[in-house]
């Protein structure tokens, strides 16, 4: 099981994220103004993309990738008040 860095503590979100991604940083400056530990994956690790493989099926998805509990969000900006609800609904 994932730990949330330092803390021990079940990690429950982790985003895949890529280099030079606006909607990427805007995410993990949301996440961190929430206080939300979470996990970051570089999808341009191919060993990140092949971990990525065993949880989705193969296709052209929009970076971030946020999973949230049992939820999978497909880019932040479009998806912002959804993961909020969600978020709220974890107590994060």
């Amino acid at each position: 099981m994932e730990t949330a860095e330092g803390t021990g503590f079940p990690t429950q979100v982790i985003v895949y994220t890529k280099p030079d991604c606006p909607d990427c940083f805007n995410a993990k400056r949301y996440l961190n103004n929430r206080n939300v530990a979470y996990d970051t994956r570089d999808i341009s690790l191919p060993e990140v993309v092949d971990e990525l493989l065993k949880r989705l099926e193969p296709g052209d998805y929009p970076t971030p990738i946020i999973f949230a509990g049992d939820h999978i969000f497909f880019g932040f900006a479009a998806n912002r008040e959804h993961l909020a609800e969600v978020l709220d609904e974890m107590g994060l």
